[in-house]
């Protein structure tokens, strides 16, 4: 069905609608799936995770669908799938979209269940042949067990190989052989990495071998070759584009607090970067907008208040006033909601000694609080301080 085809069907029926916001996981592998999505604005990445990689294997846009595969008979989410950007998404029952399937013709359906099927196995290939790691170490790999392979037969041989600086002569051909079945790599590509290694001087090739061309060098010191000529060099922007990261990794790679950068998520500050958590969007903010972009929060004006957070930037004036006016004890709930840091401590620092030590008094004596009750005492407590920081003069 083309996509202008989708998004007519999905609108001719009364379909609920969601909204996801740029870096939301919509759901994982292996969850149920009980509905289809159908992508009216925005982008959507489906991921798989191999080897703890969170790889995105396709990026969706508008009028394209996903979350179910025709072909399973017990529907299952077969990937992940995260907003790449904002997104409206419309939300297609599966018994529907089944009814709708069943009701084709039997070559439609045939059609659809075999490129269900294809698409899966792709995916699985796209995902495991990712490798984060640069190529010329994966080369340098490849070539470190040919090599001591050889030397092993060597010495097997009653030839003495033990010397760290001996020699490995592999066949070229063995090693494209090899790199086709493990790495998937063409043989373009391979040329390409072993034309890396030979300019870097780290192989040489003899082209008078018995057998054929042969690839010159010393296994056991390879791999350490290549780690030096690399170090400080990253894997790729071309494999970065497909990684994406968690929390912690993003705030390790950007150096900043990870309740800094939970703030700021919420806060919605990187929306206008179309901000998600592919390693490669992290690296462009922080290489064009520095680490103080992720370390520091916008300021915001009253008008702008929509979250607790942002007593950071109220106004101490209004803040002591509506504070003073509060109920003891209902300030000690909202602190219940604050972490340690700026915004905790602008609220304690709104208040008057006395005033104070009420409010501690109560903390100490508070038992368990209803999360429902704090989240309406702190969004009534943003909207009272916003419409008194508005107040005319």
């Amino acid at each position: 069905m083309p996509h202008a085809s989708l998004l007519q069907f999905a609108e001719r029926h009364p379909f609920s609608q969601v909204r996801a916001f740029a870096g939301e996981v919509l759901y994982t592998e292996g969850m149920p799936a009980p509905h289809l999505y159908v992508v009216k604005q925005g982008e959507i990445d489906l991921f798989l995770v191999r080897d703890e990689k969170r790889t995105v294997i396709e990026t969706l846009g508008p009028g394209q669908c996903f979350g179910i595969e025709p072909h399973l008979a017990q529907p299952t989410r077969l990937q992940g799938a995260a907003a790449r950007s904002y997104c409206e998404l419309y939300v297609v029952d599966h018994r529907l979209m089944s009814g709708a399937v069943d009701a084709s013709p039997e070559l439609v359906q045939g059609l659809l269940h075999t490129m269900s099927e294809r698409l899966t196995v792709a995916h699985g290939l796209i995902a495991s042949r990712v490798n984060h790691q640069h190529d010329l170490q994966l080369y340098a790999q490849l070539l470190y067990l040919l090599g001591l392979a050889e030397l092993g037969k060597t010495a097997v041989q009653g030839r003495h190989a033990h010397n760290a600086g001996v020699a490995a002569r592999p066949l070229l051909q063995d090693v494209y052989t090899q790199a086709r079945a493990l790495f998937g790599h063409s043989d373009r590509h391979i040329r390409e990495c072993i034309g890396k290694l030979l300019s870097l001087h780290l192989v040489r090739l003899d082209h008078e071998g018995a057998g054929g061309k042969q690839l010159v060098y010393a296994p056991r010191e390879i791999v350490g070759q290549v780690r030096k000529c690399l170090d400080g060099v990253d894997s790729g922007p071309e494999k970065q584009a497909y990684e994406y990261i968690g929390v912690d990794e993003f705030a390790a790679l950007v150096d900043v607090d990870r309740q800094t950068l939970l703030r700021k998520l919420a806060g919605g500050e990187f929306a206008d970067d179309v901000f998600t958590f592919r390693r490669s969007e992290i690296v462009r903010l922080l290489n064009q907008k520095g680490r103080q972009h992720f370390a520091e929060r916008r300021v915001k004006a009253a008008a702008e208040f929509s979250d607790i957070g942002d007593i950071e930037f109220a106004d101490k004036k209004a803040l002591f006033a509506l504070v003073a006016k509060m109920d003891s004890l209902d300030v000690a709930k909202i602190l219940t909601t604050l972490d340690p840091g700026p915004v905790r401590e602008r609220l304690l620092g709104g208040m008057s000694r006395r005033r104070r030590d009420e409010v501690e008094g109560d903390l100490k004596d508070l038992g368990a609080v209803d999360p429902v009750e704090c989240q309406v005492l702190c969004q009534n407590f943003i909207k009272d301080l916003k419409k008194l920081m508005l107040q005319p003069a």
